[in-house]
């Protein structure tokens, strides 16, 4: 099994066809992942990047190319919603077995109060099964999400509080009152020094979520939904789909055997899907400061820096070993559940 890189522009697709097709080569789609059957076709002459209309953008496709007896499936990673940024499938990552994520199972998302009438009918569409929500009880009481009416969701609170001011989504009251109190600490060589400190609170962050007893809990919780029956396709999120979530991502790649590279690579991209919102909220931020310094450590919360990671993977190596002794020793994923969780989840 390999992966079939797929990637969108508006309602324009590219697709790669590897130097190993034959000419022409036909690309099956469908909308079942487990089963694209040879009904629908795409033909192409030509290999390398190749760009055609997507044939159905209200709804979500999988793409298959048969070469002798290799099989390569692939989906876009990024789902085409408004104002839903860090959507993406958790499919098409290699495990050190040499075997592939399944895409159309699992998805790691921002929350999902944003999305507009058309992106709960995309989400609908896909048949999703299972929502779970990392906030607080308090964000989910300010921003719930929209209506998922084919799941069920369940709320696995952390207690991360600086990851939760963080994805705070637009300037409150409060928040223009810690921006004003961050503008009078700066006024002092001392307060200055400090908050360049605080720029790495988020690695802090991280090392919490691995060690707090509330964390533990929450990620415990989150992979016996996993190991459930019938609960797939399932998204799970935080505010920003960043670091509760984000550290979710890793332990859930870690568990199937995803090698260490690729776990990064997939926490980075955050960063990248991220950047139209945040530079949303630093444009905000900056209607109540100038300071290079306040908005330095305001950016910082924002960001998905590979530091970040670093912090829980240091925390984890320092106190665990690796990160499968982490999951048996504080998840209670022992060895027969491993193997239930890579049967379900790889190809």
């Amino acid at each position: 099994m390999q992966t079939l890189q797929v990637k969108r522009d508006a309602n324009q697709l590219s697709i790669y066809i590897p130097e190993v097709a034959e000419l022409p080569a036909k690309i099956y789609y469908g909308t079942d992942s487990s089963v694209i059957n040879n009904t629908c076709y795409i033909e192409f002459a030509r290999k390398g990047w190749q760009s055609f209309k997507d044939p159905n953008p209200k709804t979500r496709l999988y793409f298959k190319l048969e070469i002798d007896s290799e099989l390569f499936i692939g989906a876009e990673r990024r789902l085409p919603l408004n104002n839903l940024y860090n959507c993406r499938d958790m499919g098409g990552y290699y495990t050190k077995e040499d075997r592939l994520t399944r895409w159309g199972n699992v998805y790691r998302s921002d929350a999902l109060h944003q999305i507009e009438e058309t992106g709960q009918a995309y989400i609908v569409g896909m048949g999703v099964k299972t929502i779970v929500d990392f906030r607080s009880p308090e964000e989910i009481s300010k921003d719930p999400n929209k209506l998922i009416w084919t799941s069920e969701v369940f709320n696995f609170n952390p207690h991360a509080d600086i990851a939760q001011q963080a994805s705070t989504q637009s300037v409150s009251r409060k928040d223009e009152e810690k921006i004003a109190q961050l503008e009078i600490m700066v006024q002092t060589q001392e307060g200055k020094e400090q908050l360049i400190k605080n720029r790495n609170v988020m690695i802090k962050q991280m090392e919490q979520l691995v060690l707090g007893t509330n964390a533990i809990k929450a990620y415990k919780q989150f992979f016996k939904k996993l190991l459930e029956d019938d609960v797939t396709p399932l998204i799970f999120h935080c505010q920003g789909g960043k670091d509760r979530t984000g550290w979710a991502a890793t332990l859930y790649l870690g568990a199937l055997g995803v090698d260490k590279d690729q776990i990064y690579q997939d926490y980075l991209l955050t960063d990248k899907m991220n950047a139209p919102r945040n530079a949303k909220r630093m444009a905000i931020y900056k209607k109540y400061t100038e300071n290079e310094d306040v908005l330095a450590f305001l950016s910082s919360l924002q960001q998905t820096r590979k530091d970040y990671l670093d912090g829980a993977y240091n925390t984890v190596e320092k106190h665990y070993g690796t990160i499968t002794d982490y999951l048996k020793e504080e998840l209670e994923l022992d060895n027969g559940l491993l193997e239930r969780l890579k049967s379900k989840y790889l190809y």
